[in-house]
């Protein structure tokens, strides 16, 4: 059972009242960070091995950008189909047996942790010490960070070294790490790790996740929160090959069945490792979807939404939203559900807003008021809005839609800094904050 939520947008609206202990602490984390320390101050030792060199591959030619072929021109994809050696199972488990939970480095962390702080960002690849820092002063105590890990199979019993790391390096700057663990990106056909023909039983896959999420660092007291893949309603996110059980095409309700089955496997392995801090989370799914997608092939059939491939997943696995600790959504600004994304936002009835409020869709269709993270959300320069207009509407969106809602614990925007996916980077390249950015932190500061 979750506990009761404050609504930021009502904390900052309070004027002239006696403020409870509890809610001292909820503005102590939303003000930390805010002095003029400058916006690259390290926040704790670090992990001296980490790479700082890391960056997702350019050969993204099927990564879901502001105009997704496959019926969701939001879809980020957080950097599909890169190929950068973070995350591509470089370490893919030398040995078969399950990992030992008391290998995995937990830190102390103090009292019991609250959802106080629903800021965060997102990132595309692991994550280094100078994209934590900028992640730690832009959400505060206690916000959030998304990682991108990609490269997991049925094989991998470890996590690498780098995966540890980010992880680490997040618990070090008093961060909720959200992990978003999936294949690697130069094969996205997550139905080949069944044990089975039919592509329904996932064990062996399963006890992976398990194994690899069980040698990552944690922290006392804190959630370490796995996603399990990533926009599965999209052909290149759940690929397929042509006469694997199919004509050459695979339907919606076919794939969504087996995502279902693989995403109840995996919770089950997960909450099997008895560690309550470790929470389970569906892959966020793409607002616009495709009723049936090419085996081998770029081909497809768009027009369904994501709440008929949820009504799927249902119908395969009654009992799967019970097994998830929260919904993972990709509500992004959009005019229409599951089109018309990226479009301006300037407050309740904007343009913007019924993409925003699209979770609540979600919600609605899983039967089950679970807490939300918003694993992907935000715009893109590329789709005519300047820096300078995007920060406003940002701004405008938390404080209408995402802070305003206490069903949302968490929101992670597309993205922190990448130069294949600059358009909606919220640092350049040199990690220098841009508009949007400083805009947020002002924001979350000011509460």
């Amino acid at each position: 059972m979750r506990k009761a939520h404050v609504s930021w947008y009502t904390l900052r609206t309070m004027r002239g009242c006696t403020i409870a202990s509890t809610v001292i602490v909820i503005l102590g984390a939303l003000l930390s960070g805010c002095g003029d320390d400058g916006y690259a101050e390290t926040f704790g030792d670090g992990i001296a091995t980490v790479d700082t060199s890391a960056g997702s591959s350019e050969d993204d030619d099927e990564g879901s950008d502001a105009s997704s072929d496959e019926g969701s021109d939001a879809s980020s994809g957080e950097g599909s189909g890169s190929s950068s050696d973070e995350g591509s199972g470089s370490s893919s488990g030398e040995s078969d047996e399950s990992t030992d939970t008391e290998d995995t480095g937990t830190t102390t962390g103090g009292e019991a942790f609250e959802h106080d702080n629903p800021f965060g960002i997102g990132l595309v690849i692991p994550g280094n010490q100078q994209q934590l820092d900028l992640a730690a002063n832009l959400a505060g105590a206690r916000g959030g960070v998304r990682l991108t890990f990609a490269g997991i199979t049925k094989d991998m019993h470890d996590a690498p070294a780098e995966w540890k790391s980010a992880v680490q390096l997040s618990y070090d700057r008093d961060l909720v790490p959200y992990v978003r663990l999936g294949p690697p990106w130069d094969d996205r056909r997550v139905r080949n790790q069944s044990d089975d023909a039919a592509h329904v039983i996932y064990g062996a896959y399963a006890q992976a996740y398990a194994d690899t999420v069980a040698s990552l660092p944690t922290r006392e007291g804190w959630p370490l929160y796995v996603e399990v893949h990533n926009e599965p309603n999209l052909c290149y996110e759940w690929a397929c090959d042509p006469g694997d059980g199919n004509d050459g095409w695979l339907p919606y309700e076919t794939a969504a069945a087996e995502y279902a089955h693989m995403l109840a496997d995996v919770a089950d392995a997960l909450h099997g490792l008895g560690d309550p801090r470790i929470r389970v989370l569906n892959g966020g799914l793409a607002p616009g979807g495709t009723v049936s997608c090419e085996c081998g092939g770029e081909g497809f059939q768009p027009g369904i939404t994501s709440i008929e491939y949820i009504q799927a997943m249902l119908a395969a696995e009654p009992g799967l939203i019970a097994k998830l600790d929260a919904w993972a959504s990709h509500a992004y600004p959009a005019e229409g559900k599951g089109w018309g994304f990226f479009v301006p936002y300037d407050g309740p009835g904007g343009q913007a807003h019924t993409g925003l409020v699209y979770y609540q869709d979600e919600r609605a269709a899983i039967g089950a008021d679970l807490p939300v993270v918003m694993t992907e959300t935000g715009w893109t320069t590329e789709l005519g809005g300047s820096h300078e207009q995007i920060a406003g509407w940002t701004v405008n969106a938390y404080e209408h839609v995402w802070l305003a809602d206490p069903g949302i614990i968490a929101v992670l925007p597309f993205q922190l800094m990448d130069p294949n996916w600059d358009a909606f980077s919220w640092a350049d390249g040199g990690g220098n904050p841009r508009p949007v950015y400083t805009a947020v932190r002002a924001l979350r500061c000011g509460l």
